[in-house]
This record gives C-alpha cells, structure tokens and sequence, in this order.
C-alpha cells in the first residue's frame, strides 16, 4: 500500500470515481462527505494526505483544514475546486495547503503532487521557539519551503504544551523566552521527548553565554547567532534529520559555539 488518503467532497459521483483511481494506484482511501465528517475522521484516524473540495456546503474545504491542524499540525492537504474561488484559494495556500488543483482532476498532475509532497515531507518536524514574531513567520517560512514541517510557539508555555501533544525532531530554541529562560524550557521538553535535538539561537551571545554553554553540555547539537545564517541552520537540521533517519545520529563533540 503506497499510502492512506482521506478523500473529502460532498459530490458522490466524484467520490467514487476518485477513490477508484486511487486504490488502482495501490492508495487505501476514505471517502467523507462533508467537512465537519473529514475533521472527525482526521481526529479519529491517521492519513498520509487529505484530498478535499475546497467548496462545500457548512464547513469548507478552509474551514476544514484550520480545524484539522488543531489536532495534527503536519497534515498534508491538497484542496481541489470546480469553481474561480480565488479567496478561498488563497486562503487555502496561506494556510499551508500543499496544492490547489482544477476539477476535473488532471491524475497525472495529482500523482506528480503527491509526489512532490512525500519527498519533501522527509525534512523533519521542527518547534520554533521564539518571543519575535517576525523572526518565527520568517523561519517558517523559510523551513517549509525545504520541506520542513514547521510549528512556532512565543512563549515557554506555548513550547511545553506543544511538546506535550506533539513529536518534533528539532526544538529551535531561544534562549530568552518570557516566563522561563531556554535552558529551563530545554530541560522540560527534552524530559518529555528525550529524542528530540536541539539547536540554540540567541541575539546575545555574551549575555546569555553561561546559559548557552549549559544548554550545549546538556545534548543541545548547536549555536547560532542572530541574525540566524538559514544556509547554516539549513545545514545543521539537514545533518541533525539525516542522521536521525538512520540511526546514527551523534552530537557535536566538543559542543561549541558557530
């Protein structure tokens, strides 16, 4: 089975026609009428990508995929649409819809985007924990367009309650967050997933260096300065999640800092 696809359209006969492709193709598939059952199914069960109109009476296609990642921030959508819904496409790719394809489906350009999106999708999962807006958005961004799943949270609350409901690869961690210092936030989330690697950022190097360096001895794989270099901070999560795939990962010894 090459992956499970939750199919999500309120016209039957697209339904049906679909799903027999797919499974043709080797897809198990789970078919769903409207958005209010896709979310249900997509908090109930586990799926590889969401194939989903984009229009459909109640809660849309959008409205769908915002109440999805509630529960599971990395999910893969792909939305489709019959209709020049512009706002609604726009909304969709904001959001983080991987594609927005034309019905009728064009299958080769379906299979080329699923394609596309399980290659990417190797990248690992990555908490940005930062207080700077700006700079999280950026990272982001950034990340996702190397195929990185990304979540950000602003403060140490928001770090450990992401930490508690999801498995991240890498923590990209500030060291001066409100309520708890990074040091203080590592502990924590490393008690929580002691698998999880972590890379160290600060704009003050000098101020918080005792902070850094005891964060370093504890297992953190890095520091980077800010304003953060995204070539080497593309390289150190490319080395930290490759080795992590094959089971070979092993920290920088002597930490230090880059």
């Amino acid at each position: 089975m090459k992956g499970r696809i939750l199919l999500v359209d309120d016209n039957e006969d697209f339904l049906d026609s679909t799903r027999d492709v797919l499974e043709i193709e080797g897809y198990e598939v789970v078919t769903a009428t409207s958005g209010e059952a896709a979310v249900a199914l997509a908090a109930a069960e586990s799926f590889d990508l969401i194939l989903m109109d984009i229009k459909m009476p109640g809660m849309n296609g959008v409205e769908s995929f915002i109440e999805m990642k509630k529960s599971n921030p990395r999910i893969e959508v792909i939305m489709a649409t019959a209709y020049s819904v512009q706002d609604l496409i726009s909304q969709a790719l904001q959001e983080g819809a991987r594609a927005v394809l034309q019905k009728p489906l064009d299958m080769g350009k379906l299979f080329k985007t699923i394609g596309d999106i399980r290659s990417k999708g190797a990248g690992g999962f990555v908490l940005i924990a930062d207080d700077d807006l700006a700079l999280c958005d950026s990272l982001k961004d950034g990340l996702t367009l190397q195929g990185y799943d990304v979540c950000t949270a602003n403060d140490a609350e928001e770090v450990i309650k992401k930490a508690e409901s999801h498995q991240f690869d890498v923590l990209l961690l500030d060291m001066k967050l409100p309520i708890l210092n990074g040091l203080e936030v590592y502990r924590q989330v490393k008690a929580m997933q002691p698998d999880i690697i972590a890379v160290v950022i600060s704009g003050y190097a000098l101020e918080m260096s005792e902070l850094i360096n005891q964060t370093l001895q504890e297992s953190a794989h890095a520091f980077l300065r800010k304003p953060v270099d995204m070539h080497a901070l593309l390289g150190i999560l490319n080395d930290i999640c490759t080795a992590k795939r094959s089971g070979n990962y092993k920290k920088n010894n002597p930490p230090g800092f880059i």
